[in-house]
């Protein structure tokens, strides 16, 4: 089925799932019979301009950022009194619904983590910046994680989407100083996620905003426990100046295991003669 073709009215709504600051989010029923969570825009968002450019902006990357580790968009309309998007829609609901039942295991915490990187370095390399990692925003879907909602992004054609953007508990210290989000500050917002996901909580705690600006700017995270390669990259992924912050690619680096190499052949080159048996086999060689 075509999806795109579709517009606001051929989708049936079944119940709301959640209310956000700027939209109403539904599971709704496509024609053929899909499920999608349909996200719909507040009427105060369809009257300011500025709103209404980050629904929009949010449709368009939706509908055409393709990867494994992101949500996929299915239909949408930017503007107008039937803005919408349709979205995949996950039964399992998000990593922080999952986290709820407790802890995950290093193994799945690694696999989750290196899904979420890999499309994060698939959104800096189109020049999009995601401005809100978190685990409210990975989506589950058995063993694949997605990462979605780009409410906030940043990209080229919009290189300052919000003032702030993103939580508290996630944001890298320069955002909390006013400088622009980069792919760096991603970094450390997937950081503070690692530490959560392998350590079992947040490295950085406050009850209010002023003690979490305090604590991402001038506290260290607590002791890990972890084995030194891993504990290594997440403090790395944590620190404080973007300039010596670790990226991405070194994190799947760390993590991934290096490709074996090929096999070697006993097979001689073409031109070269086999060699005599050697070893044992000399011993049985008539004198």
């Amino acid at each position: 089925m075509d999806y795109r073709r579709l517009t606001r009215q051929d989708f049936k709504l079944e119940m709301l799932l959640g209310l956000g600051r700027s939209s109403q989010v539904y599971l709704a029923r496509a024609p053929d019979g899909t499920q999608v969570a349909l996200k719909v825009p507040r009427r105060e968002v369809r009257t300011d301009r500025t709103l209404t450019e980050r629904f929009a902006q949010e449709v368009a990357l939706s509908l055409t950022l393709h990867h494994p580790n992101l949500v996929r968009g299915l239909s949408g309309r930017p503007e107008g009194e039937g803005a919408f998007l349709a979205l995949e829609y996950f039964p399992e609901g998000t990593l922080e619904d999952l986290l709820k039942k407790g802890p995950l295991s290093r193994e799945a915490a690694l696999e989750c983590l290196t899904q979420v990187a890999q499309a994060l370095l698939y959104l800096h390399e189109r020049g999009v910046v995601h401005q809100d990692v978190k685990p409210s925003n990975i989506f589950v879907d058995g063993a694949r994680f997605k990462l979605g909602d780009f409410g906030v992004a940043k990209t080229r054609e919009n290189p300052k989407p919000l003032e702030r953007a993103g939580s508290p508990f996630y944001m890298a210290p320069e955002l909390f100083l006013g400088e622009p989000a980069t792919p760096a500050s991603d970094a450390y917002s997937f950081g503070v996620m690692a530490f959560e996901l392998l350590v079992g909580k947040r490295p950085f705690l406050g009850e209010s905003l002023e003690e979490l600006t305090y604590a991402h700017l001038h506290k260290l995270p607590p002791p890990t426990h972890l084995p030194p390669h891993l504990d290594r990259i997440v403090r790395n992924l944590l620190a404080k100046d973007p300039a010596i912050r670790a990226t991405l690619k070194a994190f799947l680096q760390t993590v991934q295991p290096p490709p074996a190499p090929p096999a070697q052949s006993n097979k001689p080159e073409k031109g070269e003669k086999p060699q005599r048996g050697r070893g044992i086999f000399r011993l049985f060689r008539k004198r």
